[in-house]
This record gives structure tokens, sequence and C-alpha cells, in this order.
């Protein structure tokens, strides 16, 4: 279940353009299945203070303790998975950002004309790798990609959660927190955040020369919470807290459209088979 977590803070990182943490497979039995869906309220896009209303959804599909692949959480393999320690390739999508502000799946709030005169960036294909090590309830996690198409920049994320389970409500509701970073390299910040001479026309915003560096630093937390005794039913709650930092932070874009503090909140439901 905590990969369905994962699942689904990559999804809304990905709607706003913003990285997130790889939460590889844990050990199981066989195939498993697991759709779901639910809502997320997070900016129009990664700078923005202006927020919206989301409606994700979500299907997942592991093999044992190896193979994990889904839309949101990408796809990746455990090539190791021994006391704790998970290392592996991995592969994501990051969707497109337009600068009509069009978003597929918002379901309130109004597009923003903030990004008019940047330029679309078209949906990216992420691939790198990612390690995991358990200590006790600590675990820590490293995860590099490398854009191949789209941005064509580098993103590299580091995180620690601390996590357990409480049953004094009954069922065990299972509960993580923790710090995160995210570091990139010129070509992501130039895409996202740079303005160039045409961009500084079209849009009005001065020009910004865009260097890669620490991009953006914060917390991230899950409840998760079944339902029923009786069927595979789980309510998984998330929130974050990022500000971005370095020069995405600093970008014009940012300091005079938007806001350096980012967060977001979602509820989904979750059915495995």
């Amino acid at each position: 279940m905590k990969r369905f977590v994962g699942c689904v803070t990559a999804f809304a990182a990905g709607l706003v353009s913003f990285g997130a943490s790889a939460q590889p497979g844990k050990p199981g039995a066989g195939w498993s299945v697991g759709v779901g869906g639910g809502v997320l309220f997070a900016p129009s896009y990664v700078g923005d203070d202006d927020y919206r209303l989301s409606a994700l959804p979500n299907i997942e599909i592991t093999y044992e303790d190896r193979f994990f692949a889904s839309v949101q959480g990408g796809v990746g393999y455990n090539l190791i998975n021994d006391k704790g320690l998970r290392v592996g390739p991995i592969a994501r999508i990051q969707f497109s950002r337009d600068e009509d502000g069009s978003q597929p799946f918002a379901i309130t709030g109004e597009r923003t004309g903030d990004l008019q005169g940047l330029g679309d960036v078209d949906t990216t294909i992420e691939l790198g790798g990612f390690i995991e090590y358990d200590v006790g309830p600590l675990e820590l996690s490293v995860e590099a990609r490398q854009g191949v198409n789209g941005h064509d920049g580098f993103i590299a994320d580091i995180a620690a959660s601390f996590g357990g389970r409480n049953f004094a409500f009954g069922p065990p509701l299972i509960y993580s927190i923790g710090p995160r970073l995210t570091i990139v390299d010129d070509h992501y910040n130039t895409t996202y955040f740079g303005v160039n001479a045409a961009q500084s026309i079209e849009s009005g915003l001065p020009q910004f020369d865009a260097s890669g560096g620490l991009y953006s630093y914060g917390v991230g937390a899950s409840l998760i919470l079944p339902l029923s005794r009786t069927a595979p039913v789980t309510a998984i709650m998330i929130a974050g807290y990022d500000r971005l930092a370095g020069d995405a932070g600093d970008a014009p874009l940012v300091q005079l459209r938007g806001s350096r503090n980012q967060a977001s909140v979602g509820v989904f439901l979750s059915y495995g088979f």
C-alpha cells in the first residue's frame, strides 16, 4: 500500500511539474492490482500561488517484491531487494505544462494566464534509478532521472521518512512523515523558469537565465487506513509542503506571479485485488 501512496504523490507532482521521490514496491505474493482515485488540492503549476482541485485516477500493477508499474508512479524493477536495501531502474512520465494553463484532470478553478508567452513544455519520459534503505522505522531514499525528451533535464530526489502503525482505532493506521529535497540541472530550470528574449516580449516577464542546483526542500506526510475488515478498500490521505529554492525560487515567474511556498493535500480511495 505504501507503493500506492508513492504513485499518488508522484502523479500529483507530475500534474504541477514537480519531482517526487520513489516508493518502490514492497514484498508481496504473485501479481497484484490496485485501482483507485481521489482528489488533490495543489498549485496550478509549480511556482503558482493559485490552487486548483484535480481528480486523479490510479491503476497500479505489481509482481511480488520485484516489478511495479503505473502511469503515475512509473515502471521499475528491484534488482536488489535484500535486508532493507532496494536498488533498481525506474522510468517515469512527467506530464506537460501548457502555456494556456489547461489541465486535463482539473475539476475546479480557472485556467491560469501566468504562462502565456513562455511556450509549452512537452510530456517528458524520465529514465533513471533508485536506492532505498530501511533502518527500522526510518526509510532513506535517493532517485535520479534524466529526461530523454521534453524538458531534457536531470532531477535527483532525496528523502527520509519515519513511519509506523497505530492500532488505537481498530484497523492499523499506517503513517509516514519526513523531509525531502530535489536537485536539478540547468536544462530543467531553464525549461520551466528561464525567460529568453522572445519569451520576455511575449510574456511581459523580464529575461532570466536560470541555472541548476537546489530546486526545492520540504516535508511530506501520509496516512493509510483500511476501511473494511472484509474488503481490500483503503483510504489514503497525503499532505506536503515544499519551498522553491535557488533559481527556481528567484525566477520572475515565481517572484512576480506566484510564490516560493507550495502546498498540497489529497484524499484517495484504493481497492486491491
